[in-house]
């Protein structure tokens, strides 16, 4: 039968040529013939033990140097460079997760922290995102995006091509709650406004606190009778304040014994004292603690060795 490739006939004892093979027994090979079989037995162990370990080697070598590992001898380090200010981090929040009220939450927590966020909402209908968060940003914005990630552990950068440097924070349903931080300690006087409403019927005592007020750095705002009519007969007074304006609340108390806290639902940083019979005055500068401005230490970001 032919193989194709042409076919003949061999003489008695003729050793098969490369076409066609026949097996001898080793006891009939001459002994150089029996030296060849032994060198091309050793020849085929050593290549069956050797040649898993080349070829694993050449794909380690291989791995490695796709990953940067084996560039030239250097590796891909990231660069460390310094962070922007916190306040030039302009940060739109989305919730795309079905808890409510969490990017009004994240928000608060955010301007706490010295971000600046421009908008709150829920994300379009037709956005998902299973993980943590996605932080979409443009070629200017990487290191503001590289930064609010620090915040929220698990976040991932997706570039949209965006003009500027602002972000968006898109929270998915495997958000939980953004990285542990030291709380800041209250604003400064300079940075809380205060409604001083009088609720007794001592003429000018809203004046009067407000502008003892004013002497220690506050910013005044609305001053008169309490326009939710409060009877206070018995208290020193009240301290009303929203979500975004707890720490303008703590600042205040500083300034006054016997006061009481009332969180309401309200917008913005603005509290309202409300003076009641029990009120004397403020205390004296002698006993309050003088207030330091915080500064906030410098921030480092690693930016990713291949981003532009």
């Amino acid at each position: 039968m032919s193989d194709g490739g042409g076919s003949g006939t061999r003489a008695p004892g003729e050793r098969p040529g490369h076409r066609e093979y026949e097996v001898v027994p080793v006891a009939e090979l001459s002994p150089v013939e029996a030296e060849q079989y032994r060198r091309r037995w050793w020849v085929r162990v050593a290549l069956f033990v050797s040649l898993p370990g080349l070829i694993l080697g050449t794909l380690t070598v291989a791995t490695a140097y796709g990953s940067s590992v084996l560039r030239g001898g250097e590796t891909c380090q990231p660069i460390v460079l310094s962070a922007p200010a916190r306040s030039d981090v302009r940060v739109r929040v989305l919730n795309a997760n079905d808890t409510d009220g969490v990017a009004s939450a994240v928000a608060r927590t955010l301007k706490e922290r010295g971000f600046t966020v421009t908008d709150v909402d829920n994300a379009d209908d037709r956005t998902y995102v299973r993980g943590v968060a996605t932080i979409y940003y443009g070629s200017a914005g990487l290191d503001h995006a590289l930064l609010l990630q620090r915040q929220v552990p698990g976040a991932r950068l997706w570039s949209d091509g965006r003009d500027g440097s602002s972000v968006t924070l898109v929270l998915g349903y495997g958000y939980r709650q953004l990285v542990d931080e030291p709380a800041p300690p209250p604003p400064m006087p300079d940075k809380v406004k205060v409604n001083v409403y009088n609720t007794t019927f001592r003429e000018g005592l809203a004046q009067s606190a407000s502008d003892d007020l004013a002497d220690r750095g506050f910013r005044i705002g609305d001053v008169g009778n309490d326009p939710q009519a409060f009877h206070l007969p018995d208290d020193v007074g009240v301290i009303r304040y929203g979500p975004d304006g707890e720490g303008a609340a703590q600042r205040l108390t500083n300034y006054l014994d016997g006061v009481r806290l009332q969180k309401v639902r309200r917008d913005g940083t603005t509290v309202d004292l409300v003076l009641g019979n029990g009120y004397g005055g403020i205390k004296p500068a002698s006993k309050v603690p003088a207030p330091t401005p915080f500064v906030r230490a410098a921030e480092n970001i690693e930016r990713p060795c291949h981003a532009p």
